[in-house]
């Protein structure tokens, strides 16, 4: 898994400046290096939005079989917790925004 690399001068992000940068919850992620605007690119917004579906699609057996509040929602917590924390490997940068469709 490869961190972002700056699409205008190279430089590869650490997982600290991404995981900042992403939850800062702006469209237009800044380079540290070259202060340039980056964007995520529609591979990494689409995949993102893929891993948000599946963990949803977690909580309907749960609820299915009855499992307890309390197992949903540590399992939900736990899920929530580690696509967070692997947000950053997955992002891809891209110079300029690129539409979804």
């Amino acid at each position: 898994m490869n961190m972002p690399i700056c699409q205008h001068c190279g430089h590869k992000w650490s997982w600290r400046e991404t995981f900042f940068q992403m939850i800062s919850f702006k469209r237009k992620l800044k380079c540290s290096n070259c202060h340039s605007y980056q964007y995520m690119s529609v591979k990494s917004r689409n995949l993102i939005s893929l891993f948000g579906i599946l963990i949803t699609s977690i909580y309907v057996p749960l609820v299915s079989f009855n499992v307890p509040l309390w197992s949903i929602l540590t399992v939900g917590l736990l899920t929530y917790v580690l696509l967070l924390l692997c947000v950053p490997f997955i992002i891809k940068l891209s110079n300029k925004e690129e539409a979804l469709w």
